[in-house]
């Protein structure tokens, strides 16, 4: 259709342009290379020439499968089309060009369609007959190659062997290659590949097929068991093996064995089996193998060997000889007079029933042997072999007899008894009772070891002496005899365990502890951990002797007393008990320095408040003694004055002073004390405790409004009455817990969510400098709304004309303070445009049809802001005189039955393309063409079946934001509408209204009614008023006797352009007609009415006056500067621009005759009009 169409085109211009027909040439489409069917992946080109013709004076348009390949775009100059390869499965198709020339735009014809095909590229098979893993020196092997889906006479055939050309005499046209008598040098990969003979193209390789040729195998018997006695009566297998890889299943066997006349065939399996083997089959034994498939023959194996014996029979040794003695180790040998591997069974008082205990003997090799030998190992023994992986036994051995006698016993005493004191020597004794000549041996603890000689241990014969026993020496000990005849040795003797404890420790202590002050009483404490009857002695490093009594040092039990320390007294102290029975003395103490100072201290108070100090705090006064290391003091506490009463005694150095009150405030002392008579201190200087009352805190709201939204972030700041703020911290509570985070800052930063009403937040500060609390603040209670909703007003009628003025409101459901105000025209879904910011009204004046469309706003508050929701869609409807589109309806009229198709598009008046159908509804969506639509092109929308939700107002909307008429239709599910116009009818113009039905009544007459009250009757149900006017403008409906009621239908009347536009109109086409000298006047004319501006749109259109768009221009809110005003003003040459210079013209076109043209190119012998594109453009003439 498409070509066809193209053709009548160009004949019809070539009338046009010459007024009679002309022989035109045909074009060619020539490929190179010349192939039609392509593999994928190949390049072609394809070029169009038109014969006899320069190639540069043409230009050219490709088709594929009649469809123009590039639409939209200009003629090539190239009479290639380059964008065929590598090719795909999608090039395949029909191609045919089309050439224009250059110089007068006349066509050829069509070329001829070529027709190309596109396929995968074949890929050839290979195939082997036989088709066997491995081939013999000598035998034939074919090979054959095959391109799936071809004819076999299409194709050459291409043979290689180890990726290298295979001989010519051995390759040829067909697609068989044989080899005949093969040997081993034709081992190695075949492949083959396919050479179309129409093109010389040529198919993918084959996979290679591996041909291995080798030499006739050989046999090779193979005898199990290998290398191994055979016995009578032991299974024998001998097997048939075909060497180099050879599949057994392939060949048949049989058996030859040497020693008899023309060896004789024993055999057709490959396993031979002798079970039980007697000594009659021995001998030497052949095999060979045939192959199935062919009959060939193996090689001969080499001869294999067999020796049957008889059964061998065991003997039995026992190492040593009789008697045994108990503990002994007992070793019996079992011996076969044979070659081969054996292991042995023993058997114990019966050959059939005796059994070994299993704990005390062990089997290894030819042996037994029974570990520390008893008498219950006395008995009679037999062995008997049973040869290694083979279930052959030898003959059971002769019976020996084992005689086992008890070993010496030995006895160890120690002197003294336990427990055994440090330092005291310890003698220990060995006994044996038979047998003489014996040497002693002496074990200690886990060791197996014996105790060696030292200068503690010595060994005098049955003796062992320990000297100056330790605690180390603690353990068991034992004793064993030894010498070199059997016996060799006596049995364990028992144990005895050795308990050595260490000398009583003694321990000295110093009260009171050092450092001591002269003058006072101390007193030295020895302490010994147990026994009794102890007497003390006292040593000091600066003496040898031990301490003496004296009027200063009195001893009594285990103290020493030093009344009156003096420096003199200095030294290191220690001491050790003594008495009458073991143990004789104690241990020597640890010593203990004493150290003495001669001055009286005095103490430090301080305090941890260095300042005033809030009620209801603590404060802790610390008493500090030097040096820091005298300790058990007792603390006395004084208030006022250092002659009163202690107010508290403590232990430690501190007193602290919880909940401070006003009358704590006072000076403050403190001494020390301690021993029997007490030791004092000096008093110390007076420390001060300043009370002053808790500041209390408070919490400020910092923004200007009270009323809070979910999402909203506030701030709230902490105050201490009376104090810095750099001296505190701040601590902030919510609903009476600690908040969490914690927060510390003076202001503290929330987000609050909606739900949460009556939430109470409440500070503390806390000083810095110490840990004092102000009082808290009382709760500052806050409570959350939900997010607002921005709520958009505007007067009560949202359709209106040009020039009209309307304001938008814009405000927030309880609450006014602190909003800033965002106005967004809503363009699509996805796209909002911000047209004014700040103030909680916009107004449009004076309105224009670039207006329509649906406006939202939302408010702001804060930092960072906080948003209102968006507010619904609000539409406004501007009617203009000459929109730029119009909205076409088939069928025109304002209500549809639901499920009846109907049909949208733009009409544009000479506008650039890019218009789209825009779509609002009730519900507030704002969408291209509706959901379940069908779009046919960018500016038309189809529907089959139209449901009551596809009612809307629609509107056409160009991508530069100009806009057209809003038109208002709807769909119903009734059985009665009314059709009535979709657009405005201009006054004078006829009005027709109709009833429709679903289904026709069989009585037509209807009712017409206009805002509620009935016209004349209809027997049709027509009505059609000639002239409408204003007085026509209303809500009219439909109403049958049967059918019911149609929804109501709002028709607009607009007023008629005023007569001295049309005259101006008339005047202007009858000057395009007029001669010179008219022209000349009309120029007069024209210059008298310097002021006079045309807006004329042959290409464009718009009809406003400048004072017109610089008003508009002013009062357009931020935004909106980028809109285009679509305004093409016509300017008298040499006026002067400014309002007293314009005249407000409109001019009407009347339709005389028209022509069309259909401009793709220049038109002959002139211009290019602005374009247009692709819609026609109506020339008055």
């Amino acid at each position: 259709m498409a070509l066809t169409a193209l053709y009548l085109l160009t004949l019809f211009s070539s009338v046009l342009k010459y007024g009679h027909m002309e022989v035109r040439q045909k074009a060619v489409v020539v490929l190179k290379p010349n192939w039609t069917k392509l593999f994928r992946g190949d390049t072609v080109s394809l070029r169009c020439t038109v014969p006899g013709e320069p190639s540069t004076d043409w230009e050219y348009i490709w088709y594929k499968n009649e469809e123009e390949l590039n639409p939209y775009k200009l003629w090539s100059e190239s009479n290639e089309y380059k964008n065929v390869g590598p090719v795909e499965d999608t090039d395949s198709a029909e191609y045919a060009c089309l050439g224009m020339r250059k110089v007068d735009s006349v066509f050829s014809e069509i070329s001829d369609a070529v027709v190309l095909t596109v396929s995968e590229r074949p890929k050839a098979v290979i195939l082997q007959r036989p088709d066997w893993l491995q081939i013999f020196s000598g035998e034939t092997v074919t090979f054959r190659c095959d391109i799936p889906g071809e004819l076999l006479t299409e194709w050459r055939y291409r043979w290689r062997k180890d990726g290298q050309k295979v001989k010519s005499d051995a390759a040829g046209e067909t697609n068989i290659y044989r080899i005949t008598a093969a040997d081993q040098s034709h081992s190695g990969k075949y492949t083959c590949t396919g050479l179309r003979k129409s093109d010389f193209k040529f198919s993918l390789a084959s996979d290679s097929v591996t041909l291995t040729v080798r030499e006739r195998p050989r046999a090779m018997a193979i005898l199990s068991p290998k290398d191994m006695e055979i016995f009578s009566g032991e299974a024998v297998l001998l097997r048939c093996h075909i060497e180099d890889g050879e599949a057994e299943e392939e060949w048949r066997y049989t058996w030859y064995k040497r020693g008899y006349v023309g060896h004789s065939q024993i055999g057709e399996e490959q396993e031979l089996s002798l079970s039980p083997a007697s000594e009659a089959d021995s001998g030497d034994y052949t095999c060979r193998g045939t192959r199935k498939t062919d009959s060939q023959h193996s090689q001969t194996s080499p001869a294999i060997k067999l020796a049957v014996s008889a059964l061998p029979k065991v003997s039995v040794s026992v190492k040593p000889g009789s008697p045994i003695f108990i503990g002994e180790t007992v070793v019996l040998e079992c011996g076969a007079a044979s070659r081969s591997e054996w292991s042995y069974t023993w058997f114990k008082g019966s050959p059939q029933t005796g059994a070994l205990p299993a704990d005390r003997s062990s089997k290894g090799g030819d042996s037994l042997t029974i570990s520390g030998a008893t008498e219950t190992d006395e008995d009679e023994y037999w062995c008997q072999g049973e040869r290694v992986n083979s279930n052959t036994s030898s003959l059971m051995s002769d019976p020996v007899y084992l005689t086992v006698s008890d070993l010496p016993t030995s006895s160890l005493t120690a002197e003294p008894q336990n427990p055994v004191f440090s330092g005291e020597v310890v003698t220990l004794t060995c006994a044996i009772e038979s047998h003489n000549d014996w040497e002693y041996r002496w074990y200690k603890g886990s060791s197996q070891s014996p105790v060696a000689q030292s200068d503690r241990y010595s060994r005098d014969g049955n003796s062992l002496v320990i000297q100056g026993a330790a605690e180390s020496d603690q353990d068991h000990y034992w004793c064993q005899g030894e010498k070199n005849t059997r016996p060799t040795s006596s049995h364990i003797s028992t144990y005895v365990y050795l308990s050595v404890t260490a000398l009583p420790s003694a321990t000295l202590t110093l009260q009171p502890p050092s450092p001591i002050f002269s003058g006072e009483i101390v007193t030295f404490t020895c302490a010994i951990q147990y026994l009794r009857d102890w007497t003390y002695k006292w040593y000091r490093r600066s003496s040898k002797d031990t301490v003496s009594q004296s009027a200063r040092y009195s001893r009594t039990g285990n103290t020493l007393t030093i009344r009156g320390a003096a420096v003199s007294d200095e030294d290191q102290y220690w001491c050790q008990g003594e008495r009458d029975t073991r143990p004789m003395v104690s241990q020597i103490s640890h010593n203990v320095t004493l150290n003495v100072l001669e001055f009286k201290p005095k103490p430090r108070l301080t305090s941890n408040r260095s300042e005033q100090v809030y009620t209801g705090s603590s404060v802790t006064l610390t008493c500090e003694v030097d040096p820091s290391g005298a300790t058990e003091w007792t603390f006395y506490w004084y208030r006022d004055s250092q002659n009163s009463d202690p107010v508290a005694l403590t232990d430690t150095n501190a007193y602290t002073i919880n909940f401070v009150k006003m009358s704590d405030e006072a000076p403050y002392f403190c001494n020390a004390g301690r021993g029997s008579p007490i030791y004092f201190t000096h008093y110390s200087n007076a420390s001060w405790i300043k009370v002053t009352e808790r500041p209390k805190a408070f919490v400020t709201l910092l923004s200007n409004w009270t009323r809070i939204f979910s999402g909203e972030t506030i701030s709230l700041q902490c105050d201490i009455q009376g104090t810095t703020d750099s001296d505190w911290d701040y601590i902030w509570y919510k609903n009476g817990y600690l908040n969490n985070p914690v927060n510390h800052e003076k202001e503290y930063r929330v987000t609050l969510v909606y739900g949460h009403r009556g939430d109470e937040y409440a500070c503390i500060g806390r000083r810095r400098s110490e840990l004092t609390y102000s009082e808290m603040s009382e709760p500052y209670s806050v409570s959350v709304f939900e997010r607002p909703l921005a709520e958009l007003s505007v007067p009560a009628q949202i359709w209106m004309h040009e020039g009209d003025s309307v304001t938008l409101r814009c405000e927030v459901t309880g609450s006014t303070e602190g909003w800033r105000f965002h106005w967004y025209r809503v363009d699509s879904a996805v796209k909002q445009t911000l047209v004014y910011s700040n103030g909680d009204s916009y107004t449009l004046v004076p309105v224009a049809v670039r207006h329509t469309g649906l406006y939202m706003c939302r408010a702001e508050r804060g930092e960072p802001p906080y948003y209102t929701k968006n507010s619904k869609l609000q539409p406004v409807w501007v009617m203009g005189l000459s929109p730029p589109a119009s909205v076409i309806v088939r069928p025109n009229r304002t209500q549809h039955f639901i499920y009846k198709s109907l049909s949208m598009s733009c009409e544009t008046q000479g506008i650039p393309a890019g218009w789209r159908l825009r779509w609002f509804t009730d519900r507030g969506e704002l969408t291209e063409c509706p959901a379940g639509w069908r779009s046919v092109v960018g500016s038309t929308c189809t529907i089959v079946h139209p449901h009551t939700s596809d009612s809307g107002v629609y509107w056409c909307q160009s991508e530069a934001g100009l806009r057209s008429n809003p038109i208002n239709v709807t769909f119903h599910d009734t059985e009665v509408i009314l059709e009535s116009p979709a657009h405005p009818v201009t006054e004078g113009d006829p009005l027709t209204l109709q009833c429709r039905y679903r289904k026709t009544p069989a009585k037509a007459e209807a009712d017409i009614y206009k805002d509620g009250a009935p016209l004349q009757p209809t027997i049709t149900g027509e009505l059609t008023i000639l002239a409408a006017s204003k007085a026509h403008e209303g809500r009219y409906r439909c109403r049958h006797a049967d059918r019911g009621e149609s929804p109501d239908s709002w028709v607009t009347v607009r007023p008629r352009d005023t007569p001295t536009h049309t005259h101006l109109v008339v005047w202007l086409v009858v000057g395009l007609f007029v001669s010179l000298a008219l022209v000349i006047l009309l120029a007069t004319l024209l210059y008298r009415y310097r002021g006079l501006f045309l807006q004329v749109g042959l290409f464009g259109w718009g009809r406003h006056s400048t004072n017109q768009q610089t008003r508009d221009d002013q009062n357009r809110p931020a935004g909106l500067e980028g809109e285009k005003s679509g305004f093409v003003p016509w300017h008298r040459g040499g006026a002067r621009s400014g309002p007293s210079d314009v005249v407000y013209t409109d001019i009407e076109l009347k339709e005389m005759r028209r022509k069309w043209y259909k401009v793709k190119e220049r038109p002959p012998g002139g211009q290019l009009p602005p374009p247009t594109h692709g819609h026609k453009v109506s020339m008055l003439i």
